[in-house]
C-alpha cells in the first residue's frame, strides 16, 4: 500500500506548474492552515477532474468518479503521514 500511496503522491504533485505556498503567501498567518487545506482540496479535485477526462468517464457518473477519486488521494495522503 506505501508503494501505491507514494506513487499517487509524487503523480498527484508533480501534476501542479505553481507551488501551493505562493498561492497562500499573501493571507493573515491565522488563516494559514485552513487556506493550506482549502488549496490542497481544490488541487485534489482538480487533478481527479483531470483523470477523469483521461478515463473518458460519462457525465452521469462523472460526480461520483472524482468523490471517489479524491478519497481514495486524501486516504493515500493520510497513510502516508503515518
Amino acid at each position: 500500500m506505501s508503494r501505491i500511496s507514494f506513487l499517487l503522491i509524487a503523480v498527484f504533485c508533480s501534476t501542479f506548474a505553481f507551488p501551493l505556498d505562493n498561492a497562500i503567501s499573501g493571507i493573515s498567518p491565522e488563516y494559514n492552515e485552513a487556506a493550506r487545506k482549502r488549496q490542497a482540496e481544490i488541487a485534489r479535485q482538480m487533478f481527479c477532474s483531470e483523470k477523469a477526462g483521461k478515463e473518458k468517464v460519462m457525465k452521469r457518473d462523472l460526480a461520483a468518479f472524482v468523490v471517489g477519486c479524491m478519497d481514495a488521494i486524501e486516504r493515500a495522503e493520510q497513510a502516508f503521514k503515518k
